[in-house]
């Protein structure tokens, strides 16, 4: 909500510039109708309640400045106002009427807020005496949304005037020889430009004229990296860094049109307070703003950009095919008892069948037959009525389809390979009871006890490299970043599969920000130009870049072709002997057998022969 409040003040002791007075023509109405006109075009971005304060008779005040539609409350001195200084979040427009150029220089600086929007209505022609102290007024208030409201002498219009900041080049300072700014005229009692930023100009400066924009930059990969950095101190300056955030950074510096210069930060560094060190630079003017995947962990004693990029931390492990086995292959035949079920109920309806038609056959062989017949070894039994002959139809059927699925599956078997077990939440993984490899110092960095009791099981490991390279030898599991996991997938993977994966459950979601000391005329705009990249995508793509476009595009198809069935051929596959030779093999036992079978028959038979 805008709060806009009235103020009239009349200073009549110690007033020693003689004003000239507006002249009758000069119709109050206008001025009075402009200020109306700046409450409507305000009204139109929020909820206006307007407040009048006035230390004047009501009769003294100008003409329909008080109105019903603007109530009023009586107060006799401005200095007051910073005591609402809270009131709506700073939300509030303040109307000042001056009828004296002592007034204008009177008023005292601490009584301003920086989050205020103030009109000074000077209502009298302005002697040059009095213009410079205007001059010197707005100067001292260049940093706040003040403006002046003054009559034009010739044509007896309201002019509205400021003084906006700028950089001296020379000394990328704020520069001490400021103009007076004419940003809008009042004719008529209406605004020849009725926006906004035509009424309240941006104070903020936007152009640093090539001066040095200083910025400290962490080392977090990918956002901020830089060759040999452990050897770096705090604030050194390196040659080359490179990653997301020194894009971002350098696109900025261009839209400040200033010359960027990185630092080097160590966020654990501290003072004798135990505050960062980087965070004491900020504030003591050392540098403008830090990056570098940095988080908003530091309070309100600085100022953040606002999220551009978010990051993932997750539970990642190794994956890899279920090699063929028979067992495999056996089990992919779960499908095989209704055969089963359909055999013994064949062999049951022959022997009832024969028994009502009076026929004398062992139950023994028709297991025999039945079976032979089931697995193509043999043919089935000579039916001797119809109801066996539709039986035997109806079980060669049946016979057939055992073999295409046997086939099939056989097929099935030799040339495609199922995906891995995924695990799709911290759950699952936990229950898998892997080996697990962590840092012993970044561990602990969630306070939940699932998590503290994972990190007290993991094994140790010293850098995220080697968690890798271990969880590879292992078969293990850890804990990386989305950006580390995008490259270690990449640069892992096998014949274009993946050979690890992710959890698809985050651990945390962290959202990285630029940091900004709190009193720097940027941070309105950087806020601005940042949520700018994040719409339009530039951010993503910078993050992408920084990680390497090859990399992610590497990872995202080994990810995708380890959730893919593998085939070992798509077109016109060809099941070679060496894939077959299990049947050769089984065929080759059957015959031994048969021959094993032959010789103890012999043997049991000769006597009897030799006897005859």
């Amino acid at each position: 909500m805008l709060v806009v409040l009235l103020v009239y003040l009349h200073v009549v002791i110690g007033v020693n510039v003689k004003l000239i007075p507006s002249e009758k023509n000069i119709s109050v109405s206008n001025i009075a109708a402009c200020v109306h006109e700046i409450y409507d075009i305000h009204q139109n971005s929020y909820k206006l309640t307007i407040i009048t304060y006035t230390d004047e008779p009501k009769e003294n005040i100008p003409d329909n400045l008080l109105t019903k539609k603007i109530p009023y409350v009586i107060t006799y001195n401005v200095n007051d106002l910073i005591k609402i200084s809270d009131l709506n979040e700073g939300t509030v427009l303040i109307v000042i009427n001056i009828k004296s150029c002592i007034e204008i220089t009177d008023v005292e600086i601490t009584s301003f807020y920086i989050k205020f929007r103030y009109i000074i209505i000077v209502d009298i022609y302005v002697p040059e005496t009095c213009y410079e102290d205007m001059k010197k007024t707005l100067y001292e208030l260049k940093n706040y949304n003040v403006i002046i409201i003054t009559v034009d002498r010739k044509t007896n219009n309201y002019n509205l005037i400021t003084i906006i900041p700028e950089i001296d080049e020379v000394t990328c300072a704020v520069s001490e020889r400021l103009t007076i700014n004419l940003i809008n005229v009042c004719r008529n009692g209406s605004l020849d430009k009725k926006e906004v930023s035509y009424i309240f100009p941006s104070k903020k400066i936007q152009n640093l004229k090539k001066c040095n924009l200083k910025v400290g930059m962490a080392a977090l990969y990918p956002y901020s990296m830089v060759n040999k950095g452990e050897i770096l101190n705090h604030l050194d300056r390196p040659k080359y860094m490179y990653g997301t955030d020194v894009e971002i950074m350098k696109i900025l510096a261009e839209k400040f049109n200033s010359t960027l210069k990185l630092f080097h930060i160590q966020i654990h560094k501290t003072t004798s307070d135990n505050v960062p060190q980087f965070i004491q630079d900020l504030i003591d003017g050392t540098l403008e703003a830090c990056a570098g995947g940095l988080y908003r962990l530091y309070g309100d004693v600085v100022a953040y950009s606002g999220k551009y990029r978010k990051q993932s931390i997750f539970w990642v492990y190794t994956v890899e095919r279920e090699r063929r086995s028979w067992k495999s292959l056996v089990g992919k035949m779960t499908g095989l008892y209704v055969f089963l079920i359909t055999y013994v109920c064949y062999v049951i309806l022959w022997n009832v069948f024969s028994q009502f038609d009076y026929q004398t056959m062992a139950i023994i062989d028709s297991f025999v037959y039945g079976w032979g017949a089931l697995v193509g070894a043999s043919s089935l039994q000579n039916a001797r009525s119809l109801k066996q002959k539709i039986l035997n139809i109806m079980y060669l059927i049946v016979c057939l389809h055992l073999s295409v699925f046997v086939s099939t599956q056989i097929f099935y078997y030799l040339t495609i390979e199922r995906p891995p077990k995924q695990f799709k939440t911290t759950e699952e993984i936990r229950a898998s009871n892997r080996t697990s490899y962590l840092i012993p110092e970044k561990k602990y960095f969630l306070e939940d006890k699932k998590h503290i009791a994972d990190a007290n099981r993991s094994l140790d490991c010293f850098t995220f490299t080697e968690c890798e390279e271990l969880m590879l030898k292992h078969k293990a599991s850890t804990i990386l970043i989305e950006g580390l996991f995008l490259r270690f997938q990449s640069v892992s993977s096998v014949g274009d599969e993946a050979s690890v994966m992710r959890v698809a459950e985050d651990i945390v979601v962290s959202y990285h920000e630029i940091i900004l000391r709190k009193n720097s005329t940027l941070v309105e705009t950087v806020h601005k130009y940042v949520q700018r990249l994040v719409e339009t995508g530039i951010s993503q793509k910078l993050y992408i870049e920084a990680i390497g476009i090859l990399i992610v595009d590497k990872s995202k198809i080994a990810n995708k072709n380890i959730l893919s069935n593998s085939y070992s051929c798509t077109l016109g596959c060809e099941i070679t002997l060496s894939q077959s030779a299990v049947a050769f093999y089984v065929w080759i036992l059957g015959c031994c057998f048969s021959f094993f079978v032959f010789v103890f028959e012999i043997l049991i038979k000769a006597p009897a022969i030799s006897h005859n």
